[in-house]
């Protein structure tokens, strides 16, 4: 018997934020199917595939953040559909600075995995 789909969503996102806090790129790509599209930035083409998000993680979150704290909450799903609200707070390495993102999440899932993902968000930066 398969878990329900909002039981699915809370581990997915439960597992995402201990990716991003952990900085743990293993533990984030066993949550993407392998041909999976994580859209960062609506005016580039998306990630795809699992080097393609390896080395996003690698080069944004892994070598440039620190002391991370990620929040969400569910806003909407409908069968493998789901928006998610979030809010991240962190350090960035380089400049040395404090970031603040409030955002918005889309993602849809094939099976307990994610096959696309895009996100908007907004953030607010200040000095250490």
């Amino acid at each position: 018997m398969s878990a329900k789909p909002d039981l699915i969503l809370w581990r997915i996102m439960e597992d995402y934020r201990r990716a991003w806090e952990r900085q743990d790129a293993n533990l984030l790509l066993t949550l993407f199917t392998e041909n999976a599209t994580y859209l960062e930035n609506p005016f580039y083409e998306p990630l795809a595939g699992h080097d393609a998000i390896r080395d996003y993680w690698q080069r944004v979150v892994m070598t440039n953040q620190k002391d991370i704290r990620f929040r969400w909450h569910p806003v909407y799903s409908s069968g493998n559909d789901h928006s998610i609200e979030w809010e991240a707070e962190f350090t960035r390495l380089k400049p040395s600075q404090r970031v603040e993102l409030r955002g918005m999440m889309f993602l849809a899932f094939s099976g307990e995995r994610i096959a696309r993902l895009r996100e908007y968000w907004h953030k607010r930066e200040s000095s250490q």
